[in-house]
């Protein structure tokens, strides 16, 4: 009775603190993010929320999708999801700069057999290697053109929507699936960053196919039949994929205590307390034991050819780029200069990093408090990033003059898509609060270990890209007809 109790504490407590936080985002996309970008009164986002709250009850009560043949509907949104993508990478020539450029320099480098052509600072973060020898091993085999990088962002593309076609299809229906994918398929900042060779494109992949692997997981094996022996190999593919991501972005390996938290809290396999508990522990190793391996073996070859070792991580940098008042928490010359006045060593970098964010964090708790805010809005606030890497170093044909002559059009349309996806999300948080759905957890706790991650790391508004998909898939969930399953 005591863990049933203790259960439902923590239930409450992250469905409501989801709630919450998706009511704070749609705040501030709606009264904030909405008037800066088109530059409009504030009361200009009022009309984003009606137009977002029609669509979202056209989208309950209509059953257009469902009707359409599957072949013709995997047809029409493989269509979709490509054309605009493909248009843009062709109209827009986003040339590479700053981080996108010095990881493009590298993938040429390393092609070419320089497996230590990286720019100096890569020293003090590791994982930037793995998207380095994702974009070395793509050049190598089709050549280092841009646009070998960018068809490279279109398939990833084409795959995220299809995996969350089959993922919605699977937890929730085939309706869900149908119009989770769809959004995806038809998502403005997305579509637009497809030009920009960036290693978000890989991470969601990796990142989604994780999460939708330890859901089906956790579909699959209930009390009813789960055993030492089975469910292995999806264990094994869940510590592998996660490594995997990690290797590109280090924001991955918060998969781990999620799904630790949730197998040893939320899943019962036995009545039994210690058969159960022993199932458990059993689960959790696996995959750890999987991921430090991947880890591991990956970064013997790796450290061998540049020198660094992918396995090190450490956010102390981030940490003090992410508490820094003046320039709320986002990249700033000043602190990086940090860099090299330690010498790009890693262990003195993030260690005076730590220590310079720790007395900013005893400054005035009202100053925080304002940091806090001033980069909830920057990173989860607006759907910006799209338009403004795609355009900031693009070309001047007149196709691009264009483009970049009207900002507003690109800013609203992301922002009303960003708004509609809250909003479905914050729907679908009220029902599972209402309808005490476990199976709703892990996204959310995805979610909120992100959020509360960033409160103190350095922001910028593309970093919430890995949660949409996870958001867009959890919004359909409300939708009538959808399944719901046993944890």
């Amino acid at each position: 009775m005591k863990k049933e109790k203790f259960k439902n504490i923590i239930f409450y407590l992250i469905v409501g603190g989801a709630i919450a936080l998706l009511g704070l985002i749609a705040l501030i996309s709606i009264f904030k993010s909405v008037p800066d970008l088109i530059d409009m009164p504030f009361y200009t986002g009022l009309a984003y929320f009606i137009v977002a709250a029609i669509v979202i009850l056209l989208i309950y009560k209509l059953n257009i999708l469902s009707k359409i043949n599957t072949t013709v509907f995997l047809i029409l949104l493989i269509m979709i999801a490509l054309a605009p993508r493909l248009l843009w990478i062709s109209l827009v020539q986003t040339q590479p700069f700053s981080d996108f450029l010095h990881m493009h320099n590298y993938g040429i480098n390393a092609s070419r057999g320089d497996f230590k052509g990286f720019v100096d600072f890569y020293a003090v973060f590791p994982f930037k290697m793995g998207f380095g020898m994702v974009l070395a091993g793509l050049y190598s085999l089709f050549g280092t053109g841009l646009m070998v990088a960018k068809l490279f962002n279109v398939i990833l593309s084409l795959i995220l929507v299809l995996l969350v076609y089959l993922g919605g299809k699977m937890f929730y229906g085939e309706k869900a699936g149908r119009i989770a994918a769809l959004l995806i398929a038809l998502w403005p900042a997305q579509i637009m960053y497809t030009s920009v060779i960036a290693s978000e494109h890989l991470f969601m992949v990796l990142f989604t196919a994780t999460v939708l692997l330890i859901l089906s997981f956790v579909k699959q094996y209930t009390y009813k039949n789960y055993k030492f022996f089975n469910g292995n190999l999806s264990l094994i593919g869940i510590g592998v994929l996660t490594a995997c991501a990690q290797l590109v972005r280090p924001m991955a390996m918060l998969l781990l205590p999620v799904f630790a938290v949730f197998i040893l809290i939320y899943k019962r396999y036995r009545a039994n307390t210690i058969t159960s508990v022993g199932l458990g522990v059993k689960s959790v190793t696996l995959v750890l034991i999987c991921y430090f391996a991947v880890i591991n073996l990956v970064n013997i070859p790796i450290q061998n050819a540049t020198g660094i070792d992918v396995t090190r991580s450490d956010s102390g940098f981030n940490l003090m780029i992410g508490t820094n008042i003046e320039h709320k928490g986002t990249w700033n010359e000043e602190d990086f200069g940090l860099i090299k006045k330690n010498n790009y060593d890693f262990d003195k970098v993030h260690s005076e990093a730590k220590q310079i964010a720790i007395e900013r964090l005893k400054g005035d708790p009202k100053q925080i408090i304002k940091l806090v805010l001033a980069k909830y809005n920057i990173l989860w606030g607006n759907e910006n990033y799209g338009y403004y890497w795609s355009t900031v170093s693009a070309g001047s044909s007149k196709t691009e003059a264009i483009i970049k002559a009207h900002p507003r059009l690109f800013y609203g349309v992301s922002e009303a898509f960003y708004i509609l996806i809250i909003l479905m999300a914050l729907c679908t948080g009220i029902c599972t609060l209402r309808e005490k759905r476990y199976d709703a957890l892990i996204i959310l706790m995805i979610f909120g270990g992100i959020l509360i991650s960033y409160t103190l790391l350095e922001v910028q508004s593309r970093y919430h890209m890995p949660v949409v998909p996870l958001l867009i898939l959890f919004g359909t969930s409300f939708l009538p007809g959808t399944k719901r399953y046993e944890v």
